[in-house]
Order: structure tokens, then sequence, then C-alpha cells
């Protein structure tokens, strides 16, 4: 576990690790021969660059530039348009999916991009037994489960059968861990791929160096058009404020993991500049129901009733965030907007926890990451604003934080008792949501995304049924129902909903934020 001492080492080591070469400056990021050099800051480094074996967002920031998917979501939205595939179509029973293939595509090793390769990829995605996992778990592999196989009918178009209809099917296929990767690259680097990563996208891997950089060359021969600038680089710098200066210095030209603070004077500087758009995403206290006392529905609502969430988000995002209360943003259809969140009352805590025979209150672990996440942008303050408002309702509170890419592995283990995290949508689908977070399939130690370990059979039966209802309004209706059950049985404690954001050199021409938070670089130029 790493202490407080491990994380100063990591941001000496990342400021160590500053490249001056091909540094980005404020005249535009022109490295020495004239390449476009532009420079990405985060708060953390990647995982693994297998799209299919990660669900880490600061390793998927990377993969969307080097993978490519069938289908993708449009610029502005969650609406599914073409990519590797040009056009589908589907069976009148929902359970048959053709698809034409781009032609002329190769990935980044120079192999064809074709159906066999289309084959090769979703069946290392679903089968948990295909040899070219090499061990590896794909933790969306439910996603995509439905399927009964994938078929290649010539090269440039592909069959795929379902088991059933499947509503968000579409949706799934342009998440990030339905990339196309290289059969030959996979074959040759094993369980190496993750660090040797190859698709057809817009940006091919070039090097790594492990806390400080990712270093992507623009791909010239990309279908969609050559990228704008010659080299991207993705720099971690862990403390937001640092990662503000370099931007200030011209040592980056993007950052996210913004201090909400900070934004009225990052507008105020004439060299860089703050956005935001409505995002898809919440921040939450997950509760771990396998272990006592958070076995307890009493206890849990009565950490629900401490948190003074108004609070919170107030001295957490200065106004940009807003409370939270259903594990689905407003933002997202089927969001039941009838839900009465739990009131902030200090003395119903006391009471609950007296009633579930704790009168004296209890003694529990609150598991934290110390990067910044695009929703929640300052972990460390939500940690002291949670443990001074469950003091006060005597829920005694023990921190143990880690650096983003140690507290994943931690929590989808079951190693805490209570933990913050957050989710940024996949697809713009509740089922993405409810379904992943919540449902008795997602609490598998070692790939929990459902790390409330919760499960319950009528909640189970209400998300599942919405997968297989072709009718929205119908699918809504059962979504609604399955946040009341989540309301009651309080697993987790929805804290914040929070705008996308990130600021910029104005030299940065052409980046758009997603309502989906996704980072997509092809087309951002230098002035």
């Amino acid at each position: 576990m790493r202490k407080w001492i491990a994380i100063l080492a990591l941001v000496v080591l990342a400021s160590c690790g500053k490249d001056p070469a091909p540094s980005a400056k404020p005249s535009g990021g022109n490295a020495p021969g004239g390449e476009k050099v532009l420079v990405y800051a985060r708060g953390g480094d990647s995982e693994r660059l297998d799209p299919q074996n990660t669900t880490s967002g600061e390793s998927v920031k990377v993969t969307t530039q080097i993978f490519d998917t069938l289908v993708d979501f449009a610029d502005d939205s969650s609406k599914v348009v073409p990519s590797l595939a040009t056009k589908w179509t589907v069976s009148e029973d929902g359970k048959t999916w053709t698809f034409e293939l781009r032609e002329g595509v190769t990935f980044h090793d120079g192999t064809p991009f074709d159906s066999e390769a289309v084959v090769f990829s979703l069946n290392r995605l679903r089968n948990p037994n295909d040899p070219n996992r090499h061990g590896a778990k794909s933790e969306y592999e439910s996603c995509y489960e439905v399927i009964e196989d994938v078929k290649s009918d010539g090269p440039h178009r592909v069959v795929i059968r379902l088991k059933t209809p499947f509503a968000p099917f579409l949706a799934n296929l342009a998440m990030f861990p339905a990339a196309m990767i290289s059969p030959a690259a996979v074959i040759k680097h094993k369980t190496d791929f993750g660090r040797n990563p190859v698709g057809t996208g817009p940006f091919r891997f070039e090097k790594w160096v492990p806390n400080a950089k990712i270093v992507l060359s623009g791909n010239k021969e990309y279908w969609g058009g050559r990228p704008k600038v010659d080299k991207l680089i993705f720099k971690v710098v862990p403390d937001n404020s640092n990662r503000l200066l370099d931007l200030r210095n011209g040592e980056a030209h993007i950052m996210d993991g913004l201090n909400c603070a900070d934004i009225g004077e990052i507008n105020r500087d004439p060299s860089i500049t703050a956005i935001e758009a409505p995002g898809m995403n919440f921040g939450y206290l997950a509760m771990n129901t396998e272990k006592p006392p958070l076995d307890n529905k009493k206890v849990r609502q009565a950490v629900a009733h401490a948190i003074d969430k108004k609070r919170l988000v107030q001295l957490v995002t200065f106004g940009h965030g807003q409370v939270a209360v259903n594990p689905i943003p407003p933002t997202v259809w089927g969001y039941n907007d009838s839900i009465e969140d739990w009131p902030h009352d200090v003395e119903k805590a006391k009471s609950l926890l007296a009633e579930a025979g704790f009168p004296d209150g209890v003694d529990v672990e609150l598991w934290a990451m110390t990067n910044p996440r695009p929703y929640m942008p300052e972990p460390k303050r939500v940690v002291a604003v949670l443990m001074e408002d469950l003091a006060r309702a005597g829920i005694r509170v023990k921190a143990v934080e880690n650096e983003f890419n140690a507290h994943l592995p931690a929590t989808k283990n079951g190693q805490h008792e209570m933990c913050i995290l957050g989710w940024i949508t996949d697809n713009g689908d509740p089922d993405n949501f409810l379904n992943e977070l919540l449902s008795s399939k997602k609490a598998v130690h070692g790939t929990a995304a459902n790390v409330s370990f919760f499960r319950n059979a009528r909640y189970d039966e209400l998300v599942e049924r919405a997968q297989i209802v072709t009718d929205e309004g119908e699918r809504a209706r059962l979504y609604r129902e399955a946040q009341v059950v989540i309301h009651e049985e309080c697993p987790m404690v929805p804290l914040l909903y929070m705008p996308e954001a990130c600021a910029l050199r104005k030299a940065v021409k052409g980046y758009k934020l997603h309502p989906m938070g996704l980072i997509r670089l092809r087309n951002v130029d230098l002035e």
C-alpha cells in the first residue's frame, strides 16, 4: 500500500520526467525540426493500453487515440455513427446484425483490417477461454456475453448473432473495450500487448516512460485523415496546481483535473482558458455490503443522513458541481427525478445507528484515490469533508489513500469497507450505470465494478428486463423503478455530478469537450 511518502516520490518522479526537447512552448508547441507536439497533462498514469483489459479512465484516454471501434459516438452526443463499419442492418427478431466494413484500412503494424480481425477482436473480448487473452480478464466481458457467434462473410462483411435481443448492443459496440486490435500484435506480444498496443487509430504508440509520459505519433495513413499534430504526449503531473503551472508555462497545452477554485483565475489569464460542458458522470461513496457494520441497511442509511452534500459540493466544486441523488446523472435518459434524497440529519443518523445496535457509533475505513478524477476533481478534499460530517454522527473514519492505479484494483477486490469512486458513461445508456455499478453479476471479487458488492434479486430482475425490451419508454420505466430499490437499500451514497471541464492554452484550436468524457485529439491543432 502506498503511503504519503510514495505519493510525494511520484510527484518528484513526474517532475524529473519533464522532456525538454519536445516540450510544449507558448508559441505553439513546435519542437526542433518543425514537428507539432501536443502535450496533454493529466493526474495519473495509465494502467495498461489493452482496451479489452482495463477500466481505468487514464488508460482509456490513451487507447481511444490508438484504436477504433466498428461504430462510434457522434462528436457531441451518445448517438451511434459509422466508424470501421460503414453501415449495418439488423434482422426483424433483433438477433442478427450484419456489418459492412471499411476497405483499405491497415493496422499500425501494416497488417490489414478485415473481417477476420473483427472476429479475432470480438472473440477475445467476449470469450473468457479465448487463448489470445493469455490469462487476462476482460472486465467488460458481460457486456458482450449476449453474442452467440461472430462470423466472417467475406473480407469486408461480418455477421454477429445474439442469443437474445439486447437493447444496448449497438451502443456497447461503440464502447472502448470493443476496439479492433491487431491479431498479429496480440500473437506476437501476448501478455505484453498492453505495453505494445497496435490499432487502426489516428495515433500510433511510440514509447512509455512509467509515471512520466506516454508518447504517440500521428498516423499519416489514418483512414479518417491524418492528425493535425505530429506527436501527442500524455504527461503525468499528479498535483492539480503543478499541472496548472505547467499549462501557464507552456509545458502543457491541455490539462484535466482542474481545481474548481482555480477556474476564475484561469479565465483571467490571457494565455489560457477553462471550458465546461454538461457531463454524464457522478462521484459516489460506496459501502461494502459484505462487511459489517455496512451489511446493515440502517447503518448505510445513517451514513447517507450524516453527509451534508450541499456543503460538500460547495467546498469541493465552488458551485461548479451539482448534488447527486441517483446513481445515474440527470443528463442520461431514464433518470428518476421523483426520488427525494436522504436529508442531512445528524440526529437521525445517530438514531439509526442505535437502532442497528451501535449506540456508541462505529469505526470504518474509507479508501480513496489521491489522483483527481473528472467526477471528483479533488478527492483529498472530499475525504476531509466526509470525515468531518460522519464524525458528527459517531461514524469514526480512518482514511486509506492510494494512487488511483492502486486504489482501483483494491476496491475491485473488496479490500475496503467504504470507498470513494465514480463513473463516466461508456455509452450514454442507463444500462451502463445501473447494470455495471450495481447488478449482482458485477459483484465478482477481482473484477467488480459493483464495489458495494450489492446483491438484490428484484434489482437484477429490473435491469435485466430493461436489456431485452426494445421500447425506450418501457426501459426508462424499469430503470426508474430500479433507482427506487437502490435508494431504499442504500448500498452507495451518490455525492456529486460534475460538468466536463479542462483548461487549455489559447494556441489550442479545435478541442471540444464531449458529454461522455471522451478525449478526442485527432482534429486538435496548434497555432
